[in-house]
């Protein structure tokens, strides 16, 4: 196949600069599985389909496409929030009184939520439990190398559920996907019977839209608030991790808290951009930038009492 033909770098205004170590987190800190550091230091990856490149230039970000890709420039703009919701929402977090989070979001400057298609959050998500981001990555990069539509070069759409629900258990093997095969498999057929999930899911207020998630295989409450926040832009959904145990154990004390209750925290605690706190917390303590040494740890909330 030809490679890919590139358009040249152009400027990528975006309303908050975002520097080249926030870059690097926001592409390759566990929101999205399909972009990988270039040796030139840009990053490049498939979203839906489009390809592109980003770097940090000497006057800010910049981008390429692939040649007669006219949608790429809106599409880039669009994915990376370009015109600025997420930093008017996350001036408003109660990072002035937070101190934990002040130091998450200093450590992170223009940290933000990928506005990533639900077809591939949930295929993303779907591959993710007990892995490390490496790994996912590697998952859905052969998922859509055997199974996807070709966008030139060795550069490949992800598969349609329709090619998932069909794929010879060879192929799925050949994925190192492990257990996750039959979760895939299992939702692919579930949403071939609804070919406009993503509009009807999308069409649903937040926890109708967790409940929906819920009910495919292999999804649970994590990989639903997952899905929610980086698939259909849920601010407010508090995905809860091992990473945000430990940075909510550590830093807020809350130490034997179950997931359940850390999602009620979480949620009350940072409002409507719950997702965002979230983002700039797993991604401060995942690279030993939120340390109990440099936060001076609030009083313990009293536990949330949850539904019976």
């Amino acid at each position: 196949m030809a490679s890919a033909e590139w358009t040249s770098w152009r400027p990528l205004r975006l309303a908050e600069d975002v520097p080249a170590g926030t870059l690097a987190e926001q592409m390759d800190g566990g929101q999205a599985f399909r972009w990988s550091l270039a040796s030139d230091g840009s990053w490049v990856g498939v979203f839906g389909r489009t390809l592109a490149a980003v770097r940090s230039g000497p006057q800010g970000l910049e981008w390429r496409g692939q040649k007669g890709a006219t949608h790429a420039e809106g599409a880039i703009r669009h994915y990376l929030d370009a015109e600025g919701a997420q930093a008017r929402l996350s001036a408003a977090l109660p990072w002035r009184s937070d101190v934990v989070l002040q130091s998450a979001r200093t450590a992170y400057p223009g940290l933000r939520i990928l506005r990533q298609d639900p077809h591939e959050a949930l295929i993303g998500f779907l591959c993710s439990s007990n892995k490390r981001i490496l790994q996912i990555r590697a998952m859905v990069a052969a998922l859509a190398a055997k199974l996807g539509e070709p966008l030139g070069g060795d550069f490949h759409a992800l598969p349609s559920w329709e090619a998932i629900a069909h794929a010879d258990d060879a192929v799925l093997r050949a994925c190192s996907l492990g257990y996750r095969a039959a979760y895939l498999r299992g939702t692919a057929k579930k949403l071939l019977a609804r070919p406009r999930w993503a509009e009807e899911f999308g069409a649903l207020p937040t926890p109708a839209l967790l409940a929906e998630l819920r009910s495919l295989p292999g999804v649970g409450p994590k990989v639903a608030a997952c899905v929610a926040l980086f698939g259909f832009g849920r601010l407010e959904s508090f995905p809860v991790d091992t990473w945000v145990v430990q940075a909510l154990a550590d830093a807020y004390g809350l130490r034997g808290w179950k997931p359940a209750q850390l999602e009620q925290f979480g949620k009350a605690h940072f409002g409507e951009a719950a997702g965002l706190a979230q983002q700039y917390l797993f991604s401060a303590i995942r690279n030993g930038r939120l340390t109990r040494s440099e936060i001076s740890v609030p009083t313990k909330p009293k536990r949330p009492r949850l539904r019976k």
